[in-house]
């Protein structure tokens, strides 16, 4: 299940959270007993701390009860002005309103639980409410504030010298790696704070750490690695009782078992029971609506896995059919009303390919419209999630800094105690210490260089990731996408259903291959070449196939073990098509793209035998080659960051007229990049 819906939780309210440790039998005792206790005369305050007890022995498995005594609390504390206890459950009252989505909400009352703290000269809650109050800006894709509350905690946490707060922060710091993709960096923090949380006992905590280290094994594509931390993270949430914990973790196991229906279907119905039972307005419990769905249409396009289903689970294809309508009609809907537009975009695409397999046609072109529309403003927010990524990157590597420069004045202090005492007592001494600090002057030199080395990596890195966005913006122009729907439109319009049906699949595919693709640096070479003859085929299509082509393949390249950077050669086919090819309506127009084999790498060549080549001396030309509306200012960008990367200057772009001046050819020659064995 290679699109499943899913949300990376590991969100941590320390004390909403202090009854997690308890087995689950003890945590029923205990409710029992605190509820019978709220029936006997006592103190305001002792009241206020009974109601707190309830309440974060509730959070886990009956939030809405939680929230109820949460509030009881609150109101009786700030009746008799006791701060300590109104600190305490407006803390919680956030905890459970970030659960259930209102975001909002649940910012505004965890900053009066900070300002509480600080009032309070509480050192321990102000950590947590730092914690806390990063948690909701990281639920609402703001990460740069996320970054900042984060390491204001670990900070803090580090000077407190407060093990347990140390990895929960650095917990937290793990997710925002995982949410940028940087998966080593992820995992470095999260095993960090396994060791703490190992030493300390704190399985609640534990299990929840485990689950990102599973997380940023299974992004990262590696599903093998991640197994055994989710079912030692589920162990846990068993131990403990933790529902919701529990209710995640059958959701992230779904994407484990691609190959088996029957445990993928078995894991979403084991989630589903317990998000409706406590709580279904969770956006998890949204998610995981939209995961039947996709799984259901994954069954039912798959002829092996359709026949298991039937005979193990006696569905049939109707039903199926019906459910998974129905699955993601009911989350497109619920995403709509808590305003979560990334999964609005995420589920309209496969409820379009359900609604054409269905031969629903209209309803498959709504949907594909609706994700069509959905794009621009998706991208938008990544690129701006990104830029905050990579702001975040920057925090960290500050933080790195200082921890080494404490270090080093540390040494620095030492070494100068010990040379006043070696110069009062001998020369010798006095000699063999300045031979040390020259030695360590020689390793800070060291150092220093490495830095800077580190710094130049960073900033070739940063220039490749805003060249690769900018292919990403070219590579599907709007022209080209509203063309196509409406080719489709009119397709089915005119009762041609085949040929609109033709159009809907390849189009579909088309966009699933780019999005795909534009979220990694290097990509397998056959789903380059797969997406290339899409788009290609489709332009014939959209211009009445008044042009040929052909894809050759030199037949010593494995395309499944060789990457490419992806949308590198896209660019310039649409340029032989829109300005070479269509421009004089020849007969014979014909475009030819081809791989084959160098000794220092690949190279491939897009000819055709248009208008010719024309370079841009005439700038009242405007057939000519436009480098940077069409994106051969970007590949030139792009060829330049991969030789700086690599150090060996093996790749590079060549455009020239083609044979007797007729046509253009383009030759992009590339360096071997093989996947790990």
């Amino acid at each position: 299940m290679d699109r499943s819906v899913k949300f990376i939780l590991c969100f941590f309210f320390l004390f909403s959270a202090t009854e997690k440790g308890l087995a689950q039998e003890k945590i029923k005792a205990k409710i029992e007993i605190l509820t019978k206790k709220l029936d006997t005369p006592m103190a305001d305050t002792d009241r206020v701390d009974l109601l707190f007890k309830l309440n974060s022995a509730l959070a886990a498995n009956n939030p809405e009860k939680a929230m109820e005594y949460a509030r009881q609390g609150f109101e009786l504390a700030s009746k008799i002005g006791y701060k300590h206890g109104m600190m305490l459950c407006i803390n919680d009252i956030a905890t459970i309103q970030l659960d259930i989505g209102k975001n909002g909400e649940a910012i505004k009352n965890q900053k009066k639980a900070l300002a509480l703290a600080q009032e309070l000269k509480d050192r321990q809650i102000t950590i947590v409410s730092f914690m806390n109050i990063g948690a909701v800006y990281q639920r609402m894709s703001r990460y740069t504030e996320a970054a900042t509350y984060f390491f204001k905690a670990l900070k803090r946490a580090e000077k407190e010298n407060d093990n347990r707060l140390i990895a929960l922060s650095e917990t937290n710091i793990a997710t925002l790696f995982i949410q940028q993709r940087n998966f080593e960096k992820a995992r470095y923090y999260a095993l960090r704070a396994d060791r703490l949380f190992k030493q300390l006992d704190f399985k609640a905590y534990e299990a929840k750490n485990l689950e990102m280290l599973g997380n940023s094994y299974a992004f990262d594509g590696k599903k093998e690695q991640a197994k055994p931390y989710y079912q030692k993270a589920l162990k846990l949430y068993l131990e403990t009782g933790d529902e919701l914990g529990k209710a995640v973790i059958y959701t992230q196991m779904v994407d484990l078992y691609s190959d088996d229906p029957i445990k993928q279907i078995d894991y979403l119905n084991k989630a589903k029971n317990i998000w409706d039972r406590i709580a279904p307005n969770n956006l998890n419990a949204i998610a995981n609506l939209g995961n039947f769905g996709f799984v259901y249409l994954e069954i039912l396009k798959d002829a092996r896995k359709l026949g298991l289903v039937e005979k193990k689970l006696n569905l049939d294809r109707e039903k199926m059919v019906a459910d998974a309508e129905n699955y993601f009609a009911k989350s497109i809907s619920l995403s709509e009303q808590a305003g979560i537009t990334d999964l609005v975009f995420q589920l309209t695409l496969p409820y379009s390919q359900l609604s054409e397999y269905k031969k629903n046609y209209k309803l498959a072109l709504y949907n594909l419209k609706k994700h069509i529309k959905l794009q621009d403003s998706i991208y938008s927010q990544e690129i701006k999630n990104k830029i905050a990524s990579l702001d975040s990157e920057r925090e960290i590597a500050i933080r790195d800094k200082e921890l080494q420069l404490n270090k080093l004045e540390f040494k620095q202090l030492w070494l100068y105690g010990i040379l006043v005492v070696v110069v009062l007592s001998s020369v010798l001494l006095f000699l063999y210490n300045r031979y040390r600090i020259r030695q360590l002057q020689l390793k800070s030199a060291l150092k220093q260089q490495q830095t800077e080395q580190l710094n130049r990596e960073l900033s070739y890195q940063n220039q490749l990731s805003e060249s690769e966005l900018k292919a990403i913006r070219s590579q599907m122009n709007p022209h080209f996408i509203f063309n196509v729907l409406n080719s489709i439109e009119s397709y089915i319009m005119d009762n041609n259903k085949r040929t609109a049906s033709r159009l809907i699949q390849k189009f579909a595919a088309l966009s699933r291959l780019i999005l795909e693709n534009s979220t990694r640096s290097l990509v397998t070479a056959d789903r380059e070449w797969k997406a290339l003859k899409l788009y290609t085929e489709l332009e014939a299509m959209r211009y009445n196939n008044s042009f040929s082509y052909s894809f050759k393949l030199d037949e010593s390249i494995d395309l499944k073990a060789l990457m490419l950077p992806p949308m590198l050669i896209q660019p310039l086919i649409e340029n032989a098509i829109l300005h070479g090819l269509i421009v004089d309506n020849q007969p014979d127009a014909h475009l030819e793209v081809s791989i084959k084999k160098i000794e220092t790498g690949i190279c491939v060549m897009v000819k055709d035998n248009g208008k010719g080549f024309y370079p841009q001396s005439n700038p009242q030309d405007k057939m000519g080659i436009k480098e940077k509306s069409i994106g051969i200012q970007s590949i030139r960008e792009r060829i330049e960051m991969i030789n700086l990367q690599n150090q060996n200057g093996t790749a590079n772009f060549l455009i020239h007229p083609g044979e007797a001046g007729k046509g253009t050819v383009a030759m992009l020659c590339l360096p071997n990049y093989y996947l790990a064995a």
